[in-house]
């Protein structure tokens, strides 16, 4: 249940807030701008999420593609989340700014769990919770994990 929860919490609280501004609707007479507010709301949550939901790595050739890549002498920060979780979604700029400093120098490689590849390789690196963050070093060695949030300065730390 907590693992539900947590890859889908954004959807979740979004519709509780449209459930509770819904009946607050329904017990009172509203008027235009009260219907107005609540499309107000609508339409800021599907614009939040459509924004800033994570994006995933294009891969042509399924899991095998991301086991090339790792290894291969450039270490990788594999990302897994959940399009639908609000850690996933707040850690997002944070991880597009690290993959623009470290350009070259460290391949980012975001994976959603609930689409095949994803769920492939979480069996591989076994874990529960989304965003989980697995830095692996050039040679295929795991040399860190961060579930939930992403330092990037100790991420930087274990690239030297």
């Amino acid at each position: 249940m907590g693992t539900f929860v947590n890859q889908y919490s954004f959807l979740l609280l979004s519709m509780a807030l449209l459930l509770v501004a819904g009946l607050i609707l329904l017990t009172r007479k509203p008027k235009w701008n009260d219907y107005l507010a609540f499309a107000v709301i609508l339409g800021g949550l599907v614009l939040a999420w459509s924004v800033l939901h994570p994006r995933q790595t294009t891969l042509m050739n399924g899991s095998r593609e991301v086991l090339e890549m790792i290894g291969n002498g450039t270490p990788v920060l594999l990302e897994f989340q959940s399009p639908y979780c609000m850690a996933c979604t707040a850690i997002q700029p944070a991880v597009d700014a690290l993959e623009k400093e470290l350009d070259g120098q460290l391949k980012v490689i975001r994976l959603n769990i609930q689409d095949p590849i994803g769920r492939e390789l979480t069996a591989v690196y076994g874990f529960s919770f989304t965003p989980t963050f697995i830095l692996i070093d050039g040679g295929g060695n795991e040399i860190d994990r961060q579930v939930g949030t992403l330092d990037p300065q100790r991420v930087r730390d274990a690239l030297k």
